[in-house]
């Protein structure tokens, strides 16, 4: 029979926010999976390792995950990390791939899901907490309320997709903005002025490092990619 492929959300970085399940789902696999190499500079390992010490004694899989825009190296990349998943899951063993914040948003493991569900082997999604759920609640502010929208995109593909998106109604979430963070922060200066919004950053949420900055002036560019940017419309 074959194993189990599960996709675990450890949270932003406060092991308290682990999820009971994700607890249990660690406990229990076979072998850990992780999207870094080596283990110690995994950030989800070391989350997950603060709430579960015993998974130092289990067996891991690191894997080194290109960071590369070019689609095939990165579709041969993904192919050989499967390869090796797919032998682990047809020897019977569970696997628990730990992901920072939740398995279905920007994660890696949905690249080896994809191709797990195709050969029919067994994928499951253990929900964590997000990051801009964790900056918005580290803020004290609510992301949308009544018949609000949440709008939530990437900011690393630069401020020519992302300045109609800003004129959207409700609240917009940009996630991983540090690259782009100096035009982002020039465009959002810019509407702040012009309409009535208030802006919040978070960097390294949930982590001993983490900063909050309030107002589009005081947005950090020291290109720090776990950075969190929340534009929310203000009522007058």
């Amino acid at each position: 029979m074959n194993g189990i492929l599960y996709g675990v959300g450890v949270g932003t970085g406060d092991p308290e926010m682990m999820t009971l399940k994700a607890v249990r789902i660690i406990r229990s696999a076979d072998v850990i999976c992780l999207p870094k190499i080596p283990k110690e500079e995994c950030r989800a390992y070391r989350i997950a390792l603060q709430a579960i010490p015993e998974i130092a004694e289990k067996e891991v899989l690191s894997f080194d995950f290109e960071m590369t825009r070019d689609k095939n190296v990165l579709k041969a990349k993904h192919e050989e990390i499967y390869h090796e998943v797919r032998e682990q899951l047809q020897e019977g063993k569970t696997l628990a791939f730990l992901t920072i914040g939740d398995p279905t948003v920007y994660s890696t493991f949905c690249y080896l899901a994809k191709m797990a569900g195709t050969d029919g082997l067994p994928v499951r999604f253990i929900s964590g907490v997000t990051a801009f759920l964790a900056s918005a609640a580290g803020c004290g502010i609510s992301l949308c309320e009544g018949n609000e929208d949440l709008h939530i995109f990437s900011g690393q593909k630069g401020i020519g997709d992302i300045g109609e998106k800003l004129l959207l109604p409700g609240t917009k979430v940009i996630l991983k903005c540090g690259r782009r963070a100096e035009e982002i922060k020039e465009r959002l200066c810019k509407l702040e002025q012009e309409n009535n919004v208030e802006i919040y950053t978070v960097q390294e949420c949930g982590t001993d490092m983490e900063r909050i900055f309030h107002g589009a002036d005081s947005i950090p560019t020291d290109g720090k990619y776990m950075t969190t940017i929340i534009v929310k419309e203000t009522v007058i």
